[in-house]
This record gives C-alpha cells, sequence and structure tokens, in this order.
C-alpha cells in the first residue's frame, strides 16, 4: 500500500506545473461567462413581467370603460378591389334543323354572342358591372350596366341601370350559366328568346323572420316591353312592368338543398293606361350531391298569364265556342322539368320537358301549345371551356314538328363571371 501511494506522488511530480494553471484558467473563464448569462437571462424575465403587469393594467381599465357604439352595418365599408375585372365569354353553336325553310343560324356553324364582361367596385359602397355582346351579324348590344349600392339603412341592396330582373329562375341567368342550350320555351315565348334586359331599379334585402329557410325579397319597376320575340308584353314603353320575387332556400341535409321562388309581375301590352297582363311565377330547384364530384338536379318553373284582350267580332272564328264579345279574358300557362345528373368532374346528362301555351293564339287555336322534349349531354373540359350536344322534338300548336341537333362550345377568359344572379 505504502508504494502505491509513493508511485501516484512521483507521477504526479512529474505534471507540469503549467498545464494546471491553463487548465484552471480555462475553468475560472467558463464560470464568469455562465454567470454574465445568468444576470443577462433575470434581466430579460424582470423585463417581461414589467410588460405582462402592464398590459393586466390597460385590459383592466378597457373592461371598465363604457362600450362603443355599434356601427350600423349599412356605414361599414365594403371591401374594394383596385383594378377592373375583364372578361369574354364566347357560345358558339352548330344548329342542325328539320325544316325545309332555313331560318337565322340554322343548318351552319354561328358565333351566337361574344359577351364582353366588366366590373369593378366604385367605392367601398358600391359596384358597377356591365355586359355588352356582340354577333356575327357585326351588331353591339348593350346587355347589362348597373350600379350596385350596398349596405343601406334596413340592410337593403339596390341595383340601377340596365340588367336582367330577378323574375323566376332561368330567366335571371345568362346564356352562359343554363344547363341546355337554349333558354325553355316558356322564356323563349312570354318574355323573349333569350330573355330579358330592361332598364330600371329594383330593391332586394334578406328577410330576418324565425324559419328554417333564408328569405330574399326583390321588388322592381323595369321600362315596359319584353325581349325580341317576347309576347307577354307589347313593344311599347309607355307602361312600366312592375316585378317582385321572393326566394326561399334551405339547406335540408349537409348534402342536399332546396330553393323556392315566387314571382309576379305586372304590365301592358298596348298603349293605354291599364295593366292588363298579370303574371305569376313558381320556381323548385333541389340538388342532391352525392359527393363531391357528382349531383343530381331536378328543377322546374311554371307561368301562369291572367291577360284581359281586345277581340273585334271579325277576329273569333265560327264554331270557336267563344262568346261574341271585344273583351276577352284570357289565362294561359307555361313551364318545364329539367333534370341533370353530374356523373363525375367533367361529365352530365339531362333532360327538359317544355309545354307552353302561345299568347297570339288564344282564339284561332286556344287548345294548343309548343310541346318540347330536349336531351343532352355536357363535357366540362375545364372551368374555361365547356362542349355540349343537345337534342329536340318540339309539337308545334301549328300542327307542324320540328327537330334539332345542337352542338355548343362555350369560351372564356379572364374574369367571366357574372355578378350577383
Amino acid at each position: 500500500m505504502r508504494i502505491r501511494i509513493i508511485l501516484i506522488l512521483c507521477v504526479c511530480c512529474l505534471i507540469p506545473a503549467t498545464a494546471k494553471a491553463d487548465e484552471i484558467a480555462s475553468l475560472a473563464s467558463q464560470v464568469r461567462e455562465l454567470t454574465q448569462l445568468v444576470k443577462d437571462l433575470k434581466l430579460t424575465v424582470d423585463q417581461q413581467q414589467r410588460e405582462i403587469t402592464g398590459l393586466k393594467q390597460i385590459n383592466e381599465l378597457k373592461s371598465q370603460a363604457p362600450a362603443a357604439p355599434a356601427v350600423p352595418i349599412y356605414q361599414q365599408p365594403r371591401p374594394n378591389k383596385p383594378f377592373l375585372e375583364v372578361g369574354a365569354v364566347a357560345d358558339v353553336a352548330l344548329k342542325l334543323d328539320s325544316p325545309k325553310v332555313d331560318q337565322g343560324g340554322a343548318d351552319r356553324v354561328s358565333v351566337r354572342e361574344l359577351e364582353l364582361v366588366l366590373g369593378s367596385n366604385v367605392d367601398p359602397y358600391s359596384r358597377l358591372d356591365a355586359t355588352v355582346a356582340f354577333n356575327e351579324q357585326n351588331t353591339a348590344e348593350l346587355e347589362e350596366a348597373y350600379l350596385t349600392r350596398f349596405g343601406l339603412p334596413l340592410d337593403l341592396t339596390v341595383r340601377i341601370g340596365r340588367f336582367k330582373p330577378r323574375i323566376g329562375k332561368d330567366l335571371a341567368l345568362h346564356r352562359d350559366s343554363l344547363d341546355t342550350v337554349d333558354e325553355p320555351l316558356v322564356i323563349q315565348r312570354y318574355f323573349g328568346e333569350e330573355g330579358v334586359n330592361k332598364s330600371g331599379v329594383d330593391v332586394t334585402k334578406l328577410i330576418d323572420i324565425p324559419s328554417l329557410m333564408v328569405h330574399q325579397l326583390t321588388v322592381g319597376v323595369l321600362e315596359g316591353g319584353t325581349g325580341e320575340g317576347g309576347t307577354a308584353f307589347g313593344s311599347t314603353k309607355r307602361r312600366p312592368t312592375l316585378y317582385t320575387h321572393l326566394k326561399n332556400y334551405l339547406d335540408i341535409t349537409d348534402m342536399t338543398n332546396l330553393e323556392i321562388g315566387v314571382s309576379d309581375a305586372i304590365g301592358s301590352r298596348d298603349e293605354d293606361v291599364t295593366f292588363e297582363v298579370n303574371i305569376l311565377g313558381l320556381d323548385v330547384t333541389l340538388i342532391h350531391y352525392l359527393n363531391p364530384n357528382q349531383s343530381i338536379k331536378l328543377q322546374s318553373e311554371v307561368f301562369y298569364q291572367n291577360r284581359t284582350e281586345s277581340f273585334t267580332i271579325s277576329e273569333i272564328p265560327e264554331g270557336s265556342g267563344r262568346f261574341f264579345k271585344n273583351d276577352l279574358d284570357g289565362t294561359l300557362w307555361g313551364g318545364y322539368e329539367l333534370f341533370d345528373f353530374r356523373f363525375n368532374s367533367q361529365w352530365a346528362l339531362g333532360f327538359r320537358f317544355d309545354d307552353v301555351e302561345l299568347v297570339d293564339n288564344p282564339v284561332t287555336n286556344p287548345n294548343k301549345g309548343d310541346i318540347g322534349y330536349s336531351g343532352y349531354l355536357t363535357f366540362y373540359q375545364s372551368e374555361f371551356a365547356r362542349w355540349r350536344v343537345q337534342f329536340s322534338h318540339f309539337d308545334l300548336a301549328t300542327g307542324k314538328d320540328d327537330n334539332q341537333v345542337l352542338i355548343q362550345g362555350t369560351f372564356a377568359i379572364g374574369d367571366h363571371k357574372h355578378k350577383l344572379q
């Protein structure tokens, strides 16, 4: 044991003294650095604790102060986009028609229209939208140009200018938003080949009442008359057209929704000061989503007309079964039913049935109307390109039949979505 202790002492004596001094100095330096780090951390913690205490005092003062009055919704600014939204939608169609007498756009490819869509927020409270349509006859038409004013008192929204009225379902839509190549027969016969665009003003409000459905009421005044080929109202603009539309929406489930609309339009067909035409409309749309890429749509729309017409005795044919009188109180109706099946993200097929009594034929052939059967297949190439093929068979009130094959291509660039429809 003594020998081991002596050996250890000898080894320790052999270690240089300078090496021990370097190790001691290094350890001392590390201790000083750690001491300074601890001091810095303590200062940081103290400063953060003071800030937390100050914030608590501020929050206590705020909680004791009276609440600021709420800003009415009509005074709250809306987000404003500082740039002009520009888009274009081209509608190209091939039409093969059975009648021997060719009509415009039949048995050939035609550019039915090219729509230039413009829009932007004017300021945080209003927006301007416009649609200019060009066709291959080198004519241009101002379809829409209206200002929308948001957030008025009572949460009202007002449109003023030229626009598509919210009457029914399809009448308020542009052609590129339809499920079929053409408008339903009731729209074409009563309101015009492409519906109706009129200057006027309307007011829309969400109705806040205890209900499972969401209700939206629109009341408007339009200049008189209808679109090209329409017969519900006359061509005169002497008397305005008054209309209301109540839209009711319900989410039945997360995958199924229901929309019910009720419309009323009152106008005149001649130049006197009375309103001879009253049109009531009912539209129902049910959509069920099987999954994000598959859906089924059932849509039906009916218009009922109560009219007071004037005819002379010579205009009433013998054997018509009608009384010989100058005034004729008539009721007419027309409607359609649509089935659309989106069976994947790019393909859909559907069928539309049309039945409409004619306004211009209440005496000569009062018991017949135009009936149509249309089947179609749609290919959604992308958000900006769509193809559709449609076959239609019509049993006309004239006693003749008509078969049509329509192939449509719709192409869009830019910001092509129509607003507020």
